[in-house]
């Protein structure tokens, strides 16, 4: 199984590279970036990349941002070949760690989207500041 990140601009490169960072094997995850060079350009690299990782089993896409050029032409694809590809967006480190982990060691392309969706989503909070009740108590980490 496979995973294409694409996003505007650099930041599916970013993504990668952060998970690079934490699992520096990493050949089944890739980025495609929507350059300034236009969606035509995009459609191109993007046909050339799927049809590289043709064979090579399913193929999990990450998008950016839902609506988005990369999206919608990843979706085109998508309703091509539905049994090839899947399709998330919310791109963020957290969603790639998760899924990138389990594609790793599973078949099962939907259950990884289903971890990838939620990964993401909980990935994302506000900080809390600590709450001040009392007087502060050690902790024991042991």
């Amino acid at each position: 199984m496979n995973i294409l990140l694409v996003s505007h601009g650099k930041l599916c490169e970013g993504v990668l590279d952060a998970y690079k960072m934490l699992f520096a094997d990493a050949p089944n995850v890739s980025a495609l970036s929507l350059t300034n060079d236009g969606v035509e350009d995009f459609r191109v690299r993007l046909d050339e990349r799927l049809a590289a990782l043709d064979g090579q089993g399913p193929i999990l896409v990450m998008a950016d941002l839902l609506g988005g050029t990369p999206y919608n032409e990843v979706y085109a694809r998508l309703l091509e070949d539905p049994s090839r590809l899947r399709l998330v967006c919310g791109l963020n480190l957290p969603m790639l760690i998760e899924a990138g982990v389990m594609a790793s060691a599973a078949d099962d392309i939907d259950a990884v989207v289903q971890t990838a969706v939620s990964a993401g989503a909980s990935g994302v909070c506000g900080a809390e500041l600590p709450q001040e009740d009392g007087p502060e108590e050690e902790e024991d980490l042991f």
